[in-house]
């Protein structure tokens, strides 16, 4: 099964991401957009981090905001996302490794995750997101 597709969009990153449950539809969301920052097949899943992020129906987009923000103030890049959700939101444990030049490059850096055509559907089983995402 497809997990996500990067579309055509005029000065952002549009992805469309599945997954057959709300867990892999964001675990798969977290791989999209890491992956468009750089190639994560060279980040060793060394260390471990956790998070936590609050919300309920914005909760993809704080979720992924919360990946970017990891990235931008630590440089810490996951090879692997777990999430657990919760009451109030989700725990997620990263595994991955602080960026290393001589081994890694930047692809495209990345702003925000918007709420523009920001949308969850779920047909048949299977999830479908819409995100929008500012370079």
């Amino acid at each position: 099964m497809e997990s996500f597709k990067v579309l055509d969009h005029d000065a952002d990153v549009h992805l469309e991401v599945y997954g057959a449950s709300r867990k892999e539809l964001f675990e798969n969301a977290a791989a999209a957009m890491l992956s468009l920052i750089t190639d994560r097949g060279k980040v060793r899943p060394a260390l471990e981090r956790r998070i936590t992020v609050p919300g309920n129906g914005e909760l993809l987009v704080n979720f992924l905001n919360e990946l970017l923000f990891v990235w931008d103030v630590e440089r810490f890049i996951p090879a692997e996302v777990t999430v657990a959700f919760e009451k109030e939101g989700l725990t997620a444990l990263l595994r991955g490794e602080h960026f290393d030049e001589s081994r890694h490059s930047i692809e495209v850096e990345l702003k925000a995750v918007t709420y523009h055509k920001f949308a969850i559907t779920e047909e048949k089983g299977r999830f479908k997101a819409i995100i929008i995402i500012d370079v």
